[in-house]
C-alpha cells in the first residue's frame, strides 16, 4: 500500500500540481538512518518529501488524528502524533525508539513546529529533533523546501549534508539549543544560496 501511495503522491502532487525538483538527493540517498529536518510553510511539504524517502516515518500535530480515516492512513504510513502545546515526552521517546533494532529509518520532523506564514522570515527552532538525534545516535539531514509555492509552480527540495549531533548533549539545554539554531540556520542558508543562482 505504501509504495502505491508514494507513486500516487509523486504523480499528483510532485508532477501535476507542482513541478518538484530535487537537488543534492545523494546527500540522503545512501544514509540508512537519519532525522530529516525541513522548513515548513505549506501543508504540501510532507508530500514533497514522502516519495523520495524510503523507510519513511513522520511526526505530525495531534489535531490531525481526530479524524478516524486520516488517523488510520497516517498510522499505516508511519506517521505518529505529537502534542505541540505540551511537553509530549511519550512521542519524543517513541521517536527515539523508532531507531532501535532497525537497519533503516528516516524520520521527518519540522523543527519550527508549525507552518511559517509568508510575512515571517523563520520560526523558532525547537530542540526536540536534536534531542532525538542525540539520544538515538543518528545524524540530521537539513532540507530546504521552496516557501509558499503556488499551484503549478516549480518547487525546489534541497538536501544538505548530514549533521552529526554529539551523543552527550541530550541533557544540556544550551547545547541542544545551539545545535537546533545551527541546523535551522543551515536550512534557510541553503534556500538563500539557491535563490542567488
Amino acid at each position: 500500500m505504501v509504495k502505491f501511495i508514494k507513486v500516487l503522491v509523486d504523480i499528483i502532487v510532485c508532477k501535476l500540481l507542482f513541478r518538484v525538483k530535487y537537488i543534492n538527493y545523494d546527500n540522503i540517498k545512501n544514509v540508512d538512518k537519519c532525522i530529516v529536518c525541513s522548513n515548513h510553510s505549506t501543508a504540501y511539504d510532507p508530500f514533497f518529501l514522502f516519495p523520495k524517502l524510503d523507510f519513511f516515518c513522520a511526526m505530525a500535530k495531534k489535531e490531525l488524528f481526530r479524524y478516524k480515516i486520516l488517523s488510520y492512513f497516517f498510522k499505516k504510513l508511519g506517521i505518529f502524533p505529537i502534542d505541540r502545546g505540551n511537553k509530549d515526552f511519550t512521542s519524543i521517546f517513541h521517536a527515539v525508539n523508532l531507531f532501535k533494532d532497525v537497519d533503516k529509518r528516516k524520520l521527518v520532523i519540522f523543527p519550527e513546529g508549525t507552518r511559517i506564514k509568508k510575512n515571517k522570515a523563520r520560526g523558532k527552532a525547537k530542540i526536540g529533533p536534536v534531542y532525538i538525534s542525540s539520544k538515538a545516535n543518528v545524524p540530521i539531514i537539513p532540507v530546504y523546501i521552496t516557501k509558499n509555492p503556488h499551484i503549478f509552480s516549480k518547487v525546489y527540495v534541497i538536501f544538505g549534508k548530514k549533521i552529526d549531533v554529539p551523543t552527550n548533549i541530550s541533557k544540556d539545554k544550551e547545547e541542544l539549543a545551539k545545535y537546533s539554531n545551527m541546523i535551522l540556520d543551515t536550512i534557510y542558508d541553503m534556500g538563500k544560496a539557491n535563490e542567488k543562482k
